[in-house]
């Protein structure tokens, strides 16, 4: 894979991605395992947080590979 070719879009795009999925991943095994939450409450919850992650991280990553 040529990562030159990667527009600033593209790069921001796939680590935002990248990040709001470790992020989301993680809560979602810390309200499971480490709450006594249920598992059906802690996936979208897990889910919500990555999510905002991403929306969030996105815009600011993208700021910075376009310099």
């Amino acid at each position: 894979m040529d990562f030159d070719s990667w527009r600033p879009e593209d790069t921001a795009r796939r680590f935002a991605l990248m990040i709001g999925c470790s992020i989301g991943i993680f809560t979602f095994i810390a309200l499971w395992l480490g709450l006594p939450l249920n598992f059906f409450l802690a996936a979208p919850a897990g889910a919500v947080v990555g999510a905002a992650v991403f929306f969030v991280s996105y815009p600011l990553l993208l700021a910075i590979y376009r310099r």
